[in-house]
């Protein structure tokens, strides 16, 4: 178990999820107790897809998912210069 300051908890959260991907625990202390990084528990369906994922989280109802699919996004064209541009020239 790593135990760190809630003040470095946010430099070091790489470090923190790299840990608790390799099932150990962490905890981000002041002077009690703040966090508790753990990792996930196993389940019997580790081998979970992303669809099967989405479906329990649309029967929870967590989210929606759409009934019929999205239709093909178009990007309207532009006759402005690019927003980047503008704001190099409103820096000048």
């Amino acid at each position: 178990m790593q135990r760190l300051a809630a003040v470095n908890s946010k430099t070091a959260s790489g470090d923190i999820c790299a840990q608790s991907v390799k099932a150990r625990l962490c905890l981000s202390l002041t002077r009690r107790t703040v966090a508790k990084v753990c990792p996930p528990e196993q389940e019997n369906d580790s081998q979970a897809t992303f669809a099967d994922v989405l479906k329990k989280l649309e029967a929870e109802g967590k989210i929606r998912l759409p009934k019929r699919p999205l239709r093909k996004f178009r990007a309207v064209p532009s006759r402005a210069k690019p927003a980047s541009q503008m704001i190099i020239e409103d820096r000048r």
